[in-house]
């Protein structure tokens, strides 16, 4: 592990915490592609959709445990 962030990468809006399962993220898997992480993930069993992510502003964050912009 080269590092933990304080905050969560991904997370439901109030509106997105109702569901099968509420209040609940989970990821896909990921892929790279070019120079950012794209995350494909579900909210609360009711959709899913994707994040993107430069990859050297998420080392930052990880190394730093600090919040990432345009994450």
């Amino acid at each position: 592990m080269i590092g933990r962030s304080r905050v969560p990468l991904v997370k439901p809006e109030k509106s997105e915490r109702e569901g099968y399962v509420p209040n609940i993220v989970y990821s896909c898997g990921a892929m790279k592609f070019g120079d950012r992480i794209v995350l494909p993930y579900a909210i609360s069993d009711t959709f899913s959709t994707m994040a993107t992510v430069n990859i050297a502003a998420l080392v930052d964050l990880l190394i730093q445990g600090g919040a990432v912009d345009g994450a």
